[in-house]
């Protein structure tokens, strides 16, 4: 037994922040694929669909840590940092563009 075991705190981060990384990650690869790839007015319909890929992602990440406290907060946390990343690379993408 560790010294953290036996004073009550957990040994893994309850964060799980590679599964925080990962999802976002996945969000601006979409958000860069829809910005490049789509023009006009259907750009909003694939960044939909990119937020709820990365919505799907986070919650099969989540899910996999099989770990319940602090889920919503992980989740809710995790879905508005991908919405954020897409909107940041889709206003880049406008004022390049």
């Amino acid at each position: 037994m560790t010294d953290s075991s036996a004073a009550g705190i957990p040994d893994r981060h309850p964060w799980h922040v590679g599964r925080l990384i990962c999802a976002w990650a996945v969000a601006a690869v979409f958000g860069a694929l829809v910005t490049v790839l789509v023009s006009g007015e259907a750009r909003f319909q694939w960044l939909a669909l990119a937020i709820g890929v990365s919505t799907l992602v986070t919650f099969a990440l989540q899910l996999g840590t099989a770990q319940r406290v602090g889920f919503i907060t992980r989740t809710s946390f995790s879905v508005a940092g991908s919405v954020v990343i897409i909107a940041i690379i889709d206003v880049i993408g406008l004022l390049i563009g």
